[in-house]
């Protein structure tokens, strides 16, 4: 595993390669922000497994692990703003970068809708230098908008976590 460069709460928005991507859910902001608690909801949308190394409640400096295509990642929250926002950053991992870090923020639309807007932003530290860093960026924003449109359709079709 190799240690990532530890970056502040606003590095998704401002740091490099940033990018954010948008999905209308119809549900409660405080109904998707609970599902983020859920390591099952995680690999049901997005095919990550999580384990929680914090206890609850979770917050700021909260950790956990996730495990994606054979990859472990260990990650610290610098955001936790329920039900409105939660962010983190790659602690250390075994994939080629130098800095990752992810922001959820949920917008309320009305009692029964909202906007999440998920943005992220890394630098690359592999192999291949700009085109790795080109690809790793196509990959993951292509599939982060598959994986936005599983969690619309997996919220919208569940009450399990209706506040």
């Amino acid at each position: 595993m190799r240690e990532y460069k530890q970056v502040d709460a606003d590095y998704p928005l401002s740091g490099p390669n940033s990018t954010t991507i948008r999905q209308v859910i119809n549900k409660p902001a405080a109904s998707v922000f609970a599902s983020f608690e859920d390591a099952a909801a995680w690999k049901e949308w997005l095919g990550l497994d999580v384990e929680w190394t914090s206890e609850k409640p979770f917050g700021v400096g909260t950790t956990r692990t996730v495990i994606a295509s054979g990859q472990t990642i260990d990650e610290v929250f610098t955001l936790w703003d329920e039900p409105h926002r939660m962010g983190f950053y790659f602690l250390r991992g075994s994939l080629p970068l130098a800095a990752f870090a992810e922001d959820y923020t949920l917008t309320p639309l009305s009692d029964t809708s909202c906007e999440l807007a998920w943005s992220y932003a890394y630098e690359w530290g592999g192999p291949l230098g700009r085109l790795g860093e080109w690809g790793f960026g196509f990959v993951f924003f292509r599939s982060g908008k598959r994986s936005l449109a599983k969690l619309a359709k997996m919220m919208e079709s569940t009450d399990r976590y209706d506040q």
